[in-house]
């Protein structure tokens, strides 16, 4: 008895220990129309360029990640893309090797809650999403997603 006892108590442990060392902190979650929104701020990244960023996680199939110099959405059903926010307005002849999606519904209702937490943070270096009018489609794995490729922000 006391051997499940001391087991059950180092799995304990050892999920604390894990769950204090993440450098992911929970700002707010909301129930919308597009499912559970949880809004995240991740520092000590392992990027040179970001020391910090918010990361948005919408169902479990979109992830929005904001960072000083842009916005990235990342979507579950095509992970081998990333869409990364343009500003201004499409141009009217499109090239063929640049790809636009307009801003859905989720995207700017996520889009505009953002300014707040970043006003609330205030994180007043990092981009903002006024002006914006689509994503720009870049593909980030041209012959498929890697196995075992976990699904998460960019």
């Amino acid at each position: 008895m006391k051997k499940v006892q001391a087991k059950i108590l180092l799995v304990i442990l050892i999920f604390s220990i894990i769950s204090c060392s993440s450098n992911k902190g929970l700002i707010k979650s909301e129930k919308t129309d597009f499912g559970t929104t949880k809004y995240y701020v991740q520092t000590d990244l392992n990027d040179e360029n970001h020391e910090k960023r918010i990361v948005i996680k919408v169902a479990d199939s979109v992830y929005y990640s904001f960072y000083s110099d842009g916005i990235n959405k990342r979507r579950k059903m095509d992970m081998g893309s990333i869409y990364r926010l343009y500003y201004g307005q499409i141009p009217k002849e499109l090239d063929a090797q640049i790809a636009y999606q307009k801003l859905s519904k989720m995207d700017s209702l996520v889009l505009s809650k953002s300014n707040r937490i970043l006003d609330s943070l205030k994180w007043t270096n990092f981009k903002r999403w006024n002006g914006a009018s689509a994503f720009n489609i870049e593909v980030v794995y041209y012959h498929g997603v890697p196995r075992n490729e976990k699904f998460e922000p960019f």
